[in-house]
């Protein structure tokens, strides 16, 4: 076999091993540390101290680019024409702070120049908590989709916009009236800003603060800095003056690269978000420390969405384990019926898995069949009730109505209530919707149906009180490298209940709970409905994995791993979470455990799966635990490696 033909054989193997035919696109991730609202003036100027500890975009440095950018008429560069263009982020809840730094030439070849869109300098601040959906490609900016996106801001100058302040055609998807068809978009509506000019240094500062809803601690939003460069002569020689530059895509330090074979930097900021990075915002001890779960992509024709768990992607899926014959991850109450220790189900747990802008769930109710409960329905709160809760806005919580939130649908929070074989939206009920949630202003009332934005299968059989649950749910931020807030809850009822005390709806939640303690009450809060039905605080996250096993692989390497290794994590120490890398040489079955410094096992981040040739990486939140050293382990059939790392708090 000659040289060539054997280059091919190895790059097919690596092809095969890696998955590349259809693996997601890798996001860059940027950490965003928060910050008091209180030390930061919106006025242009980086003055304050929070600053300095910021997130950091570095297109332009004095140590490389990370930038993809055109020569546009200018042939004889060889590197863009800045000192610095780079950027920071912040943030606080439901509001991201960025501050913008534009040093450019000003010389011949460029300066600072406005001339209107299309011309001269401009900046584009592209944001989405919507990142299964892209932009329209009308390079419009998608204003129409603001604030949850993906859209973006168009900054001229000192003039801060959406779409230049002109009128944008609105697309049906997103029209509130069926009578909207256009609209001017105020940037005013959903950000402040600060932004101070120098154009004898060529100096540009644009500082805003932008409310995103999705914005909160451990979430997640695509993110993206763009724009073009411009000169006085340019403009003159040519007519136009608009050199497009993007911070993802790139090739580090190759500025003039093509590495989407588009031949448009623009386009990855106007057109397409696929790209953006990822901005994941890290929180404080102020904050509550979520549940985090990976969940791995599932090819949805292997998928049946009947009410039967009996393919096999559902072996590997993400778990939700409220009650297992291990133990419990649920907090209930007993309601009427205080001589329970323990609740009365053999199993209750959720697998989940997705596929781009769709999560599938299987729910498996197994109840006891007694005198104390059985599968009982009898309409809304009345019963045994199942809620299935879902958002990609974490920075806004529900409005506490026990409506279900049905009216922030498909974004949320909000949840489906499930009665028997009903999956409904508010049992169908009329749900009055409040103000900010209205598309017309007559809009005062609606029945929401859950068959817009989901597909179901349900399977009852009252006679051993199993009842199961599969749906495929629609939301535009299911994507790999994205996040959800995602709960379980419901109640349990019995006729026997309902016959001696008029009601029977014993709650219960997956999050918050104290583990093997269902009838604690770890909130204070005294109900665990309240938990899914009016406030969504401590729902779970669900981060989703671009590999089919929920754990992410790294970019494609130079070569297959010769042997089975265990990496360093990264960050060490680290708060409170970290990345624990590792090679895989052979298809055996793998496990990582985590244990504490006398020896006890913590917890198993992969129990015994088994993976393909490759480096991967999986994340571990170690929230709930004290400060120390714990030790990771790594053990296949044939291969055992043991590592220290220190949470510190």
């Amino acid at each position: 076999m000659d040289k060539f033909n054997k280059l091919l054989v190895g790059v097919f193997i690596l092809i095969l091993a890696s998955g590349l035919f259809a693996q997601d696109i890798t996001k860059k991730v940027v950490e965003v540390p928060k910050v008091d609202t209180s030390v930061i003036n919106v006025d242009g100027v980086m003055d304050e101290t929070a600053w300095q500890t910021a997130a950091e975009a570095n297109l332009i440095t004095s140590t490389g680019f990370n930038i993809w950018t055109n020569k546009y008429y200018r042939e004889a560069l060889t590197e863009p024409d800045y000192d610095e263009l780079y950027g920071r982020m912040l943030w606080t809840k439901d509001t991201l702070y960025v501050f913008i730094h534009i040093d450019e030439f000003v010389n011949d070849s460029t300066n600072l120049f406005w001339n209107g869109k299309w011309t001269g300098d401009q900046l584009f601040i592209s944001l989405s908590n919507r990142m299964g959906v892209n932009m329209k490609g009308w390079y419009d900016g998608n204003v129409y989709a603001a604030p949850n996106g993906p859209y973006h801001f168009l900054v001229l100058g000192e003039d801060f916009t959406l779409n230049n302040g002109e009128h944008s055609w609105i697309p049906d998807e997103y029209k509130g009236c069926p009578e909207d068809t256009s609209k001017i978009f105020n940037a005013s509506d959903i950000a402040r800003w600060g932004i101070t000019v120098d154009t004898l240094t060529g100096v540009w500062n644009i500082e805003a603060a932008i409310y995103n809803p999705n914005v909160t601690s451990q979430s997640s939003i695509g993110f993206n800095i763009g724009g073009s460069t411009g000169s006085t002569k340019s403009h003159a020689d040519f007519g136009d003056a608009y050199a497009y530059f993007t911070w993802q895509p790139n090739v580090e330090n190759e500025p003039y690269s093509n590495p989407t074979g588009e031949n448009d930097p623009g386009f990855y900021n106007l057109a397409n978000s696929d790209y953006w990075a990822v901005l994941k915002f890290v929180g404080d001890v102020s904050d509550v420390v979520r549940k985090e779960v990976t969940v791995p992509k599932v090819d949805t024709s292997v998928i049946n969405v009947d009410g039967v768990m009996d393919e096999t992607a559902w072996q590997t899926a993400a778990e939700a384990n409220l009650i297992t014959s291990t133990g419990f991850n649920i907090w209930t109450n007993k309601y009427y019926r205080e001589a329970l220790t323990e609740p009365d189900y053999d199993e209750l747990y959720g697998r989940m898995l997705w596929t781009k802008d769709t999560l599938y769930v299987f729910i498996h109710i197994d109840e006891f069949v007694n005198d104390s409960t059985n599968l009982f329905w009898n309409g809304k709160w009345t019963g045994d009730q199942l809620f299935i809760s879902l958002s990609n806005r974490m920075g806004v919580n529900m409005k506490g109505w026990y409506d279900g939130n049905v009216y922030a649908a498909p974004n949320g929070p909000y949840h489906f209530l499930v009665l028997g074989e009903d999956f409904t939206l508010n049992n169908g009920e009329h749900s009055w919707i409040p103000d900010e949630y209205k598309g017309c202003p007559e809009d005062t009332s609606k029945i929401f149906n859950a068959s817009d934005i989901a597909r179901w299968g349900i399977t009852v059989d009252t006679l051993t009180g199993v009842w199961n649950i599969e749906a495929a749910i629609y939301n535009p931020n299911v994507t790999s490298q994205s996040s959800i807030g995602f709960n379980i809850g419901g109640s349990t009822g019995s006729t026997k209940s309902h016959a001696d005390f008029g009601d029977a709806y014993a709650y219960f939640t997956w999050q918050p709970n104290v583990e093997n303690e269902p009838y604690s009450n770890p909130t204070g809060e005294n109900d665990p409905g309240f938990y899914n039905l009016a406030n969504s605080d401590y729902w779970a996250v669900l981060n989703f994995a671009s590999g089919p096993t929920g754990v992410e692989d790294y970019p494609v390497e130079a070569s297959l791993p010769g042997k089975f290794s265990l990496r360093q994590n990264y960050p060490n120490p680290f708060n409170p979470s970290t990345k624990i890398r590792f090679d895989v040489s052979d298809n055996s079955p793998v496990t990582l455990s985590i244990y504490n410094a006398v020896g006890q096992l913590v917890t198993k981040l992969i129990d015994a799966r088994s993976f393909a040739p490759g480096t991967y990486s999986v994340s571990w939140d170690a929230g709930k635990f004290s400060s120390g050293v714990y030790f990771y382990e790594l053990k296949t059939n044939s291969f055992r490696q043991t590592m220290k790392m220190l949470l510190v708090k």
